[in-house]
C-alpha cells in the first residue's frame, strides 16, 4: 500500500486501535440507550426502543470498524484468512463489549432494563457488506474500465443505487409517523439526560433502519436489473468485442479477418464498415504489393539490362579500339596490305553496334509507351515478298539457305504499322538463317485465321531447347546452341518481336523441335479499312 493511502483515513488503524474506536462507541451509544430505555414506562415504547436501538449500534459500530481497518499483505489466502479473523474479532468483541455494559448497568442500577445486545449476525453482515465494498472497489473500478460489460453494468448498479434512494426516501416517509407514534417520546423525564439520550438514540434507530432498508431494497434491485439486463449486455458486447478483436487481427496483419454483420444499430453499421474498409486494405495492401514486386523486377531487370548491354557493347567496341590503335601505329609508314581487310571489319562492327544501339533504343521506347506507331490497313503479302527479296541472295550466298514465300490468296489487309512489321519479319528471317544449316529451307507464311492475320516463320533448323523455350523472348538471351559469338546475334532480337507484336495489338508464339526446326507465329488483328494499294511494278 502507498504512504498516500497509509496516511489517508480509510483503511489506516490496525486492528487494536480498530478495537478501541469501536468499542468507545458501543460504551457510548449502548450507555444511551439503558439511559433512554430506563426511563420509558410504557413496556411497548420500551420494546420498540431497545430493539431498533441494538441494531442501531451493531450497524453503525460495524462500518466504522469495516472503514478504518488496515489491509491484510500477503498473497490471496493469507489475505482471506486475514480478514475473516479480523471481522470476527471486530463482531464478536462489540457484541461482547455491549453485553458486558448491560449486564454492569443492570448490577449498578436495579431495575434497568435487560435486552439482547448486539446481534453478531446482523453485525457481521453489515461489516462484510463495507469491508467488501471497500475492498471489491478499487478491482471493480479497473474492471469496469477495461471491459465495456462491467462498465454497462456499473451504469445499471449506479442506476438501480439511485432508485433505491428514492423508493427507501418513499418508504421511509410513509411508515415516519407510524415511527414516531411507536417512539412516542415519553410524558415525563426525570432530567435532561435522559431526554437527550431518548432523543440521540431515535435518531440513531431511524437512520440505521433508513441505511438497512436502503441496503435491502438495493439488493433486490441490483438482482432484478442484473438477471433481466444480463443477456442483452452480453450479446450487445460480444458483437463489440468481436469487432476489437478483429481490429487487433487487422492490426497484427491479418488483413482478411472480417466480423459477423448482425442487426440493424450502430454497432452493425460499424461492423459493415470494419468489413469495408478491412476489404479495401486488403486491396490496396496487394496492389501494394504487386506494385512493390513490380518494382523489384523492373530493379533487377535494369540491373541486367545494364550488364548484358555492357558486355554487348564491350566486344565491338574493344575489336574498333584494336584495329584503330593498329591503323594508327602503321600511319606515317606504309599502309599495310590488310588495312582494307581491317576497315570492312571495323565497318562490320560499327553496323553492329549501330544496330544494337537501334534496337535498344526502340525497346526503350517500347517500354515507355513513346513508340510512334502508324497503324492502318497493311498487305501482309508484300511485306512478306520484300523482307523475302532481300534477304534470299545474301542467305543462298552465306550459307546455302533457301527462303520461300507462300501467302494465301486473297489475304485481307492487317491493322498494323508496315515499318514495324518489316522489322518484326526481318528479325524472325535473319534469326531463322542464322540457325538453319546449308541446304536447309525458311518459309515466310501468311493466311487468316478468324478474325486475326497470322504471320509464320518456319525454318528446318536445329531448333531450340525446351528448358530455353521460356526464356527466348527475354532480352539478350540466348540459348546454349546460340551463345557462341561467331555466330552472331546479341539477343535483341526476338525480345524486339514480342515488343513490337504487343504494341500493335498482337501476340507472338513459338514451337520448336530440338533438331528438326522452329516455327514462329505472329498474330494481328484484320485492318478495319482496306490496305492501300501497293505500286506497280515491272
Amino acid at each position: 500500500m502507498s504512504p498516500l493511502n497509509r496516511r489517508s483515513w480509510l483503511m489506516s488503524a490496525g486492528l487494536p486501535r480498530v478495537l478501541a474506536e469501536t468499542g468507545l462507541l458501543v460504551i457510548v451509544l449502548t450507555s444511551l440507550l439503558l439511559v433512554a430505555a430506563g426511563d420509558t414506562e410504557e413496556a411497548q415504547s420500551r420494546a420498540i426502543l431497545l430493539g431498533l436501538g441494538g441494531f442501531a449500534v451493531g450497524t453503525l459500530a460495524a462500518p466504522l470498524g469495516a472503514l478504518r481497518l488496515r489491509r491484510v499483505d500477503g498473497d490471496r489466502r493469507q489475505q482471506v484468512k486475514g480478514e475473516v479473523a479480523r471481522a470476527a474479532a471486530v463482531v464478536l468483541g462489540n457484541a461482547a463489549l455491549s453485553w458486558a455494559v448491560i449486564i454492569t448497568g443492570s448490577a449498578l442500577f436495579p431495575g434497568s432494563p435487560v435486552f439482547a445486545g448486539i446481534d453478531p449476525f446482523t453485525c457481521g453482515a453489515s461489516y462484510g457488506f463495507w469491508r467488501g465494498l471497500l475492498i471489491g472497489w478499487p478491482a471493480w473500478d479497473r474492471l469496469r474500465r477495461s471491459r465495456l460489460l462491467w462498465s454497462l453494468t456499473h451504469a445499471q448498479l449506479v442506476a438501480s443505487l439511485v432508485i433505491a434512494v428514492v423508493v427507501t426516501v418513499f418508504v421511509m416517509a410513509g411508515a415516519l409517523p407510524q415511527i414516531e407514534s411507536e417512539l412516542s417520546f415519553p410524558e415525563e423525564l426525570p432530567g435532561p439526560a435522559a431526554a437527550v439520550a431518548w432523543v440521540i438514540i431515535s435518531i440513531l434507530a431511524t437512520v440505521s433502519l433508513l441505511v438497512a432498508l436502503f441496503v435491502l431494497i438495493s439488493l433486490i434491485l441490483i438482482l432484478l436489473v442484473t438477471v433481466l439486463s444480463r443477456p442483452v449486455l452480453k450479446r450487445t458486447t460480444r458483437r463489440v468485442e468481436e469487432l476489437a478483436s478483429a481490429a487487433g487481427a487487422l492490426r497484427a496483419g491479418d488483413l482478411a479477418t472480417r466480423v459477423p454483420v448482425s442487426g440493424e444499430d450502430e454497432v452493425a453499421r460499424l461492423q459493415a464498415d470494419f468489413n469495408a474498409m478491412a476489404a479495401e486494405l486488403e486491396r490496396a495492401m496487394r496492389e501494394l504489393a504487386a506494385e512493390r514486386d513490380t518494382v523489384a523486377h523492373l530493379l533487377q531487370s535494369q540491373r541486367e539490362l545494364v550488364a548484358a548491354v555492357s558486355h554487348e557493347l564491350r566486344t565491338p567496341v574493344a575489336t574498333l579500339r584494336g584495329y584503330l590503335e593498329s591503323a594508327l601505329a602503321h600511319w606515317n609508314e606504309e599502309p599495310p596490305p590488310t588495312l582494307r581487310a581491317d576497315l570492312a571489319i571495323m565497318a562490320r562492327e560499327t553496323e553492329q553496334l549501330q544496330r544494337l544501339i537501334d534496337d535498344l533504343f526502340t525497346l526503350s521506347r517500347v517500354e515507355a509507351g513513346q513508340l510512334p506507331l502508324r497503324l492502318e490497313g497493311v498487305d501482309v503479302g508484300t511485306v512478306l515478298r520484300r523482307c523475302a527479296a532481300a534477304a534470299a541472295g545474301l542467305a543462298w550466298e552465306r550459307s546455302r539457305v533457301e527462303v520461300l514465300v507462300e501467302v494465301a490468296p486473297d489475304l485481307p489487309p492487317a491493322h498494323a504499322d508496315a515499318a514495324r512489321l518489316e522489322q518484326i519479319v526481318r528479325n524472325l528471317l535473319t534469326n531463322a538463317v542464322r540457325h538453319t544449316p546449308p541446304g536447309g529451307l525458311v518459309l515466310l507464311g501468311a493466311e487468316r485465321d478468324g478474325d486475326a492475320i497470322v504471320v509464320q516463320v518456319s525454318d528446318t533448323g536445329e531448333g531450340i531447347a525446351p528448358e530455353d523455350l521460356p526464356r527466348i523472348w527475354e532480352r539478350f538471351y540466348r540459348g546454349a546452341g546460340a551463345r557462341d559469338d561467331a555466330r552472331g546475334g546479341s539477343g535483341l532480337g526476338l525480345a524486339l518481336v514480342k515488343e513490337l507484336t504487343e504494341a500493335m495489338g498482337g501476340s507472338v508464339a513459338v514451337e520448336s523441335t530440338l533438331g528438326q526446326g522452329s516455327r514462329f507465329t505472329v498474330r494481328l488483328p484484320l485492318a478495319r479499312t482496306p490496305a492501300p494499294t501497293p505500286p506497280a511494278t515491272s
